[in-house]
């Protein structure tokens, strides 16, 4: 079981530290962190496909369009999240390629562009709640509305654009992901969830939205029959009543006991709550787990010692050698 497909979802904040500015310089030196901690954590050959986010990178995106107004052609959000999408995918590339040369492992590595097929009657899309972009003031913003963008005042900083956030139904070229990995690669795949589009007949076209990208690793896990699913986070795990006196870290979940600490209000739906709903999604099946944590306690969270781990009841960990390979 530990040298099953893998898949690791990288957040998207997790580019740049907590109160710092993004830059490339601190991506690029993230992307070397994180890979070097993962290829510790899974041994350089376990099949591997890395997903991430780019919420903040769509936000500086949408911030260069505005400002490119009438001196460039405008995007749309679609574009934004493909653009994103690859300019990770290149960072995490190069630190593979760099990381893998350095411990004497001769793998190739593939970054996709994925699209996700979402439902045009997604209720999302009549109920926009995803907060994206720079935040503007009450002028800004009322003009702004005008343009018929939606925005919402957010804790006291301002305004920021909100949009859809659908479900994702299907991710197109999905099966040529398990193959890449039969060979050796290390495929770096839906990118900020992917890339949005609806059918419309025979023909796909791209939307106003965003998918959440640990919702979509869950879908991606599923397709190509990978045993683990890793959600790299800001925290080392996850927590009952988080933010209070009473916090404490939840160590060992079933999928039941992720919905009843949900329904509880423990996991807020713009933080915690798509992760573990994803980690639940994905641990549904027999043979599997998911675990959340931060990069620092990675390699001890595969091994059942940190982080949080989301398994069916009749899964031992312990067994399972613990989801780290005996080569890290």
């Amino acid at each position: 079981m530990s040298g099953g497909r893998a898949v690791v979802a990288l957040g998207g904040n997790a580019f740049a530290s907590p109160g710092v500015p993004l830059t490339m310089a601190g991506q690029i030196d993230f992307a070397r962190r994180v890979v070097g901690a993962l290829l510790d954590a899974l041994g350089p050959t376990r099949p591997l496909v890395i997903t991430h986010g780019n919420g903040p990178q769509v936000g500086h995106a949408l911030t260069r369009v505005e400002r490119a107004l009438g001196e460039a052609y405008a995007i749309g959000l679609d574009v934004c999240v493909a653009e994103t999408a690859g300019e990770l995918g290149h960072v995490l590339a190069l630190a593979l390629h760099d990381e893998l040369s350095r411990r004497g492992a001769r793998r190739p590595v593939a970054s996709l562009l994925t699209h996700v097929v979402v439902d045009r009657d997604d209720p999302a899309f009549g109920h926009p709640d995803k907060p994206i972009g720079p935040f503007y003031d009450a002028a800004r913003a009322r003009a702004l509305a005008t343009e018929g963008f939606v925005l919402r005042e957010d804790a006291g900083r301002g305004y920021r654009r909100v949009v859809p956030s659908p479900e994702p139904r299907e991710l197109l070229g999905v099966e040529l992901i398990g193959p890449l990995c039969d060979q050796g690669a290390v495929v770096i795949a839906a990118g900020g969830g992917g890339v949005p589009v609806v059918r419309v007949g025979a023909r796909l076209e791209g939307v106003e939205a965003v998918v959440d990208k640990d919702l979509a690793s869950a879908l991606l896990a599923d397709a190509i029959g990978a045993s683990l699913l890793a959600i790299v986070t800001g925290v080392d795990a996850a927590y009952a009543g988080f933010g209070t006196p009473s916090a404490r870290p939840l160590r060992r979940l079933d999928p039941a006991a992720v919905r009843a600490y949900a329904r509880d209000g423990h996991f807020p739906a713009g933080s915690m709550g798509p992760k573990m709903e994803a980690a639940a999604r994905f641990a549904s099946a027999p043979g599997r787990a998911a675990v959340i944590t931060d990069v620092e306690h990675l390699h001890d969270a595969l091994r059942g010692e940190a982080g949080t781990t989301v398994a069916l009841a009749s899964l031992d960990v312990r067994e399972e050698d613990r989801w780290a390979t005996s080569a890290s």
